[in-house]
């Protein structure tokens, strides 16, 4: 048996993973998982998602086993934590061991029974191995697989996607004020640490989008708005400061000028 394995990895290596010598900085070369011999279409997606490109999971972090051992009986053996393919219910444990905030939410929206077979769990909207970045496009293909025929549930999602893309949009404009007004006021970047906290707040809404509750999506953009208003007034602040001392030292300038026309003049009448 181990000879017919060994055969395997030969006869089948450009199947195991991306391209040769294509091994993301910090990952292992699914190359050398032997898990890829008998599941290369499950490696080959493997090797395109997230988790592996960042060097984050093997197959034994979902799965259990020992993907280094060629000899099934031992990969698979009960010391090893073996599950082979998780259960419907298992799912959302699974991925909440990483994943604990969209679990957490999740577990509170429409979608959370396992018990209903109409239930999505998390695969069936960011799939099992070829898990990509996910965004708010996901909602745009996965509600619509299950929901073309409710029109309230497809609003809602397009509410929830259109709060989290004005909250981002409206950071992103703070941001790009802020990054402009400190490179005339270096005063201002003692106050960096309230952009970043309102970065922060932005960050911890998308996780909140597995509620499915726009009511719990729209106070907390409110929530992202009243932070971004504090750095709003500070910059305002800060602008307004720099158009006064403008003024300031434009006057300066014009008294000083002033009297020295007219020093020039009266030495000029002497």
């Amino acid at each position: 048996m181990r000879h017919w394995l060994l055969l395997l990895s030969f006869v089948l290596p450009a199947a195991v993973s991306a391209q040769e010598g294509d091994v993301p900085p910090g990952q292992v070369s699914l190359d050398d998982v032997w898990c890829t011999v008998c599941h290369f279409e499950q490696g080959d997606e493997f090797a395109l998602s997230v988790h592996y490109q960042r060097g984050l999971l093997l197959c034994n972090d979902c799965h259990g086993g020992d993907p280094f051992e060629p000899r099934p009986e031992r990969a698979k053996a009960a010391a090893t934590g073996f599950i082979g393919k998780p259960s419907r219910a298992a799912v959302a444990g699974i991925c909440a061991r990483c994943h604990s905030g969209p679990a957490e939410f999740f577990a509170m929206g429409p979608h959370a029974s396992t018990a209903d077979p109409n239930n999505p769990t998390c695969i069936t909207c960011h799939q099992n191995h070829r898990i990509l970045d996910a965004t708010l496009a996901v909602m745009d293909t996965t509600c619509a697989a299950c929901h073309s025929d409710n029109p309230g549930a497809l609003t809602r999602a397009k509410a929830i996607q259109a709060a989290l893309r004005q909250a981002a949009q409206d950071l992103h404009a703070v941001e790009a004020r802020f990054d402009s007004l400190q490179q005339l006021d270096a005063g201002l970047r003692r106050s960096a640490g309230l952009l970043a906290s309102a970065a922060g707040v932005l960050r911890q809404i998308e996780p909140r989008t597995h509620a499915l509750d726009v009511s719990l999506i729209d106070a907390s953009t409110t929530a992202l708005r009243e932070e971004l208003g504090v750095v709003q007034s500070l910059l305002d602040a800060a602008e307004g400061w720099r158009q006064q001392r403008w003024w300031i030292v434009a006057g300066v300038w014009s008294f000083v000028i002033t009297n020295v026309v007219l020093l020039w003049w009266r030495r000029r009448q002497l």
